[in-house]
């Protein structure tokens, strides 16, 4: 009997080319794990719809290797969220709560959230994908089909032209969206489901209204009232849709608002409850619309001058509605997010409320952390016959992520709850408190801190569970970002640069590193030395000529020698930072940046082992411990520790 020919065969197949799927392919493209990304789309969807990302969010996709489209392509700082109170249609109201997210003290090196255009996003990320030889997309690709035996996934699909098509992989990741074919049609009738979170109820169904602005002016709009008391255009435009963003905490319909995307794009968001009795779809009809929304844009003449009496409107014919469409928001998660070789991520396993900006980012973080785990178990190692055991690997990282998504959604949960509150007395005991609680500065700059007030995410250890780290050495923690800035190494300019950009360089093929802080550079060389036996022990898991130098004595920090191996690198400050045109063009400055946070929340230990997600493997004082971790990282080539 004649054989069944092979299939086309890669190592991992990705359902669905979102902002999930793009990194995920990018990430593993630039690992070298040959992947191929099946689109139904033919053109990146143009349509707005997540318009907020946190720090961590971008920092992955500085991980990407775009930073610099994010601050001239892709969005701006998001500045501050002001909570307002009362049941009227004023954006100028005072809040009773601000969120500064302006500042650089979450642990990144970043601002506390950018508000974006999703579909640039996208379009750097698939310009990426691109880049690499290991990574395909193919768009206009419909999954029609998926079964699994013991070794592989086999994905049928149907191309643009109608062709079906087969490939297999031994993964396959359905970041195809919470209604994506992976969870409905294949995972679903396997017994996972999307449940309801347990920590909060809340489901209701929104409007989300996206309004393309363009400005007014005298030649355009003569008999516009402003013109004879002197504003320009584009004062007029920021009078009208203001910058930051706002919780309208409205107990008759909360809505939130504010700008997205680039300052030259004059994008504006508003998103609105649907009441109960209300239908989502009238409601988000232009006559609504207008009975809605368009208060928000009619302010009082008396506000520009007290000799206008009548209300003064934005001409409303420089308005374009890009998007006006209703959503159901809930918080919801699956109860497995992989089944044996099927993986879901993004919104594909969770989705949550809008009230936090962390849909596109949770997302970003599956990816992150997924990425490097799909690199071990789809490779056999060289010196054992063992396969990794992707089964651990998989549950550790749903343990870990798990963790990680209560701690989003937490924040999510406050937001929504200052925002929907509608009892009466419970709002005025909230007000009350929060004036209370501001009187005392140091408990105000607590509340502003927002999401961040409780410091970067360390995960907790469940022995038996596949999670990838050393408790015992202290791992389990978000590694901080800080600046930095060579020294004394021949060729190197001297800008500033993120740590990220020189611990996890391109260049470098270890996939895990290590960074060494020095307190005198006369230990460099013994240190190096010492970090050499790093390769072996861990099975080239780590790699010591690999590691990056940080050099903490403020004496030796400006090193006028050549040193002729390695690069060796010295803290940098804020206002360094602020005065590289470059690297801080877009963005504020570094308000409340720490510099020597990577230290303190390392325990102040001279080795730091890092995943490539930027997690602490382990932290080490010694041989023995640098051994130790080198060790359990030879093991975790195998999916264990």
């Amino acid at each position: 009997m004649a054989s069944l020919p092979v299939p086309e065969t890669t190592d991992i197949i990705i359902c669905g080319c979102g902002p999930t799927g793009a990194m995920l392919s990018t990430l593993l493209g630039r690992y070298s794990v040959s992947n191929v990304v099946l689109e139904r789309d033919k053109i990146v969807n143009s349509d707005p719809r997540g318009i907020a990302l946190d720090e961590d969010g971008i920092r992955q996709l500085q991980a990407c290797g775009i930073y610099d489209k994010i601050f001239s392509d892709i969005g701006q700082c998001m500045g501050n969220f002001r909570f307002v109170g009362g049941v009227h249609h004023d954006l100028s109201t005072k809040p009773f709560m601000v969120m500064d997210y302006n500042t650089t003290e979450g642990g990144t090196g970043h601002v506390g959230f950018i508000c974006h255009k999703q579909p640039a996003i996208e379009k750097h990320l698939r310009s990426k994908i691109n880049n690499y030889s290991h990574s395909d997309l193919r768009l206009g690709s419909s999954v029609t089909s998926i079964r699994e035996d013991a070794n592989w996934v086999y994905v049928t699909y149907q191309e643009a032209s109608g062709k079906q098509r087969e490939i297999r992989a031994k993964f396959l990741v359905g970041a195809d969206g919470k209604t994506g074919f992976t969870r409905k049609n294949y995972l679903e009738p396997l017994g996972i489901s999307m449940d309801m979170v347990s920590a909060t109820s809340y489901q209701e169904t929104w409007v989300a209204l996206n309004w393309k602005i363009s400005l007014p002016t005298p030649e355009t709009h003569p008999n516009f009232p402003l013109w004879k008391y002197g504003y320009s255009p584009q004062q007029v435009y920021d009078s009208f849709f203001p910058t930051d963003f706002r919780f309208l905490c409205n107990p008759t319909r909360p809505a939130v608002c504010g700008r997205f995307g680039m300052q030259a794009d004059r994008l504006w968001r508003f998103e609105f409850v649907v009441l109960p009795g209300e239908d989502g779809t009238v409601m988000s009809s232009p006559e609504k619309i207008r009975e809605v929304v368009f208060p928000y844009i009619t302010h009082p003449g008396r506000r520009y001058n007290s000799q206008i009496s009548q209300d003064i409107q934005y001409p409303t014919d420089c308005i374009e509605v890009l998007r006006s469409r209703p959503f159901n928001f809930s918080a919801r998660s699956c109860n497995k997010w992989a089944r044996e070789r099927v993986i879901l991520c993004g919104d594909a396993a969770h989705v949550f409320p809008p009230f936090g900006g962390q849909g596109i980012t949770s997302g970003f973080r599956d990816a992150i952390s997924l990425a490097w785990r799909l690199v071990i178990a789809s490779q056999q190692p060289s010196w054992t016959n063992k396969s990794p055991d992707y089964r651990s690997l998989l549950e550790g990282w749903y343990l870990e992520r798990k963790q990680q998504l209560d701690k989003s959604l937490g924040s999510t949960i406050e937001n929504g709850r200052y925002l929907t509150k509608s009892n009466p007395i419970t709002i005025f005991m909230r007000d009350w408190y929060l004036w209370g609680l501001q009187l005392v500065p140091s408990w105000k700059r607590w509340l502003e801190q927002g999401n961040r007030r409780e410091g970067m995410v360390k995960y907790q250890w469940q022995a038996g569970k596949g999670m990838a780290f050393l408790p015992e050495l202290g791992g389990g923690g978000n590694f901080p970002q800080v600046y930095c800035m060579s020294i004394g190494h021949a060729g190197m300019s001297n800008r500033v640069e993120f740590t990220d950009d020189v611990i996890f360089s391109s260049e470098k093929q270890g996939l895990f590193q290590i960074v060494a802080f020095l307190d005198s550079l006369s230990t460099l060389d013994a240190t190096r030395n010492l970090l050499s036996l790093l390769g072996d022990a861990s099975r080239g898991a780590v790699m010591g000529e690999e590691a990056t130098f940080i050099v903490c004595n403020a004496k030796e920090q400006r090193a006028e020698e050549t040193i002729e191996q390695g690069k060796v690198y010295r803290l940098a400050t804020a206002d360094e930072f602020a005065a590289d045109s470059k690297i801080c063009h877009g963005r504020p400055k570094p308000l409340f940046y720490d510099a020597q946070r990577i230290r303190k929340e390392s325990g102040y230990k001279p080795f730091v082992i890092l995943r490539p997600d930027r997690f602490v493997f382990a932290t080490c004082e010694n041989r023995e411990e640098l051994l130790k971790a080198a060790q359990c990282l030879s093991f975790l080539l195998l999916g264990k520790i």
